[in-house]
């Protein structure tokens, strides 16, 4: 996979290494200049991220089933046309590895989905365990039947809902929970807002870490 192969607004994913401990960024492709990708820059805590030489940092494009990977990149906050993004220079071609699917953010919260039929529609809570920009993973005392497909309802910070629709692929008992399930769901459509749902979820995470040092 080349740069020029890049989607605009498609998803990308900024894998950090130091220390032994390994963070992953979201983030989006914004646009190219050169042999460079513009993404949109990544805010924590109000101010941008920098990424001094000392990390190693891997970009990450998730597409259909493959991810493909640019190592050891340098990553650089620039202003193009009166806007700020983070730049990122990419030589070559990048290489498929193995990781399957898409990065998963840890919610843990109380949500909700619906399920309609042809006489009415039925509103369901759940705890949301993760979700990424392919599917998510839920549990619930309700049993929803394999094929089902329910709405996940979600409040960005905008204040409007998003609701996605989503096709349950397996279920399973929760081992810690005997009156629980557990299931694992895939997005039917792709949503430009659920990646910046997202970034803001992951970028809230980050700065409560800070703020427990």
């Amino acid at each position: 996979m080349k740069l020029t192969d890049m989607e605009m607004a498609h998803s990308v994913e900024l894998e950090i290494m130091h220390d032994g401990k390994k963070t992953v960024l979201l983030t989006s492709v914004e646009g190219m200049i050169g042999n460079s990708v513009l993404l949109t820059p990544i805010h924590l805590d109000g101010k941008i991220v920098g990424f001094p030489a000392y990390l190693t940092v891997n970009l990450l494009y998730p597409e259909e089933d493959q991810l493909y990977c640019w190592s050891n990149i340098h990553v650089k906050a620039v202003r193009y046309r009166g806007h700020i993004y983070h730049s990122v220079e990419l030589q070559g071609s990048a290489f498929p590895v193995n990781r399957r699917g898409a990065y998963r953010v840890f919610i843990g919260e109380t949500r909700f989905i619906y399920h309609r039929n042809q006489t009415d529609t039925k509103m369901y809570e759940i705890l949301l365990r993760d979700i990424s920009e392919t599917g998510m993973c839920y549990m619930s005392k309700d049993h929803f039947d394999v094929g089902r497909t329910v709405h996940l309802q979600l409040r960005l910070a905008s204040g409007h809902e998003l609701s996605l629709r989503a096709k349950i692929l397996w279920k399973r008992e929760n081992p810690n929970r005997s009156t629980t399930f557990l299931y694992g769901c895939k997005f039917m459509e792709k949503s430009k807002y659920l990646s910046s749902y997202l970034m803001s979820i992951q970028q809230e995470q980050q700065k409560r870490k800070l703020d427990l040092r």
